[in-house]
């Protein structure tokens, strides 16, 4: 299980997320909304360590992650919005050097990802919807107990969304957790739970259908 209590994040004045609280078990999927700069990619930034908290705390696992910070690379996979790949190196490359297994990947992820043509291409010569696939590859080479995720399908089209989705309901049925941050309706509706960010607190949307979380994107969700 992971908890994540009380977690408040200030930048100057400006209070982004306050005294944020939830948990996840092995197996869920929690979908994170909200307007834009709301505090989503923060708060997932806070979660895989690359950002500390002003406040709170993060359990995962069992381990104080904020006190052993040297955890969150053996326990979470991260896709972040931006690219985070090298773009000098091959695709190959870059697995090896997110994942740190030297070599060629292993078949699953190869054929998951469909990478089998472009592992000798440089990612500087991919387009943004490859390089985005390879971002996820690189993140769950490793097979981390926990998967956090920026706007996964961003720059994808139908049948990558749903090559995606496929992985992503694989690994939560092996017990994976995954804590990610969309606007995707299919997303929404495979969550065990859905939140919404407004005003820097968490809350939990009750009632997910289409309609209603339309809806609240209408608000400016």
């Amino acid at each position: 299980m992971i908890n994540v209590n009380e977690i408040s994040k200030s930048y100057g004045k400006k209070q982004i997320l306050k005294s944020v609280s939830f948990s996840a078990s092995p197996g869920e999927q929690i979908s994170i909304i909200g307007s834009n700069g709301c505090g989503k990619s923060t708060l997932i930034k806070i979660m895989a360590g690359l950002i500390k908290p002003n406040n709170g705390n993060l359990e995962y696992f069992n381990v104080n992650m904020l006190k052993h910070r040297a955890s969150f690379s053996k326990i979470c996979g991260y896709v972040p919005q931006d690219d985070p790949l090298l773009p000098e190196l091959t695709v190959e490359d870059n697995l090896s050097v997110w994942s740190g297994k030297l070599g060629h990947p292993e078949k699953w992820l190869e054929e998951m990802f469909e990478l089998d043509e472009i592992l000798k291409t440089r990612v500087s010569k991919l387009s943004g919807g490859m390089r985005r696939r390879v971002s996820i590859a690189c993140a769950v080479a490793s097979k981390p107990k926990l998967l956090l995720m920026d706007e996964p399908v961003s720059a994808q089209d139908i049948y990558y969304q749903k090559k995606i989705h496929s992985y992503m309901k694989s690994y939560t049925s092996q017990k994976g957790i995954i804590i990610l941050a969309t606007h995707d309706f299919n997303e929404i509706a495979m969550s065990d739970r859905c939140y919404i960010i407004s005003e820097g607190t968490l809350k939990l949307i009750e009632d997910k259908s289409f309609e209603n979380i339309n809806k609240l994107f209408e608000k400016g969700a």
